[in-house]
């Protein structure tokens, strides 16, 4: 990766030490990516979570500098489980990923898919009961 150009990172889940406040504490910050935020998130935020996922996925994808094609997409899945998602790998070759994460939750099903086809195409889909959320990049 050239110099001066850092990875977007994603922010890790908190609070495995206590699920306690403090009075006084502000709430913690939900990571942009976490479950939670698409769960609770209205139609166009959740949009834009695929949309914006979608693009850092290709943007990785296009500058390879000291890493594969493969490391990348591993990469991606395990910063997404670090937040998570209960990514599950379906396909992983030499030239396409395909991860998914299932949630049964009160609200409905939800699915979440990522897909990567070489050299640098994402797509990220969130899935609901009656709406489908698509972002390929």
């Amino acid at each position: 990766m050239p110099a001066g150009r850092g990875k977007p990172k994603f922010q890790k889940r908190g609070g495995e030490a206590s699920s306690k406040k403090s009075k006084g504490e502000a709430p913690k910050e939900r990571p942009k990516f976490a479950p939670a935020s698409f769960l609770s998130g209205k139609p166009e935020q959740v949009q834009a979570l695929c949309t914006d996922l979608a693009e850092l996925a290709a943007e990785r994808f296009s500058d390879l500098t000291g890493t594969t094609w493969i490391n990348v997409g591993q990469s991606l899945a395990h910063q997404l489980r670090e937040l998570g998602h209960d990514l599950i790998g379906l396909e992983d070759t030499a030239d396409h990923q395909l991860w998914q994460a299932t949630w049964y939750h009160p609200k409905g099903t939800f699915v979440f898919t990522l897909e990567f086809q070489a050299p640098y195409a994402a797509s990220v889909t969130w899935q609901t009961d009656d709406t489908t959320f698509t972002a390929k990049r």
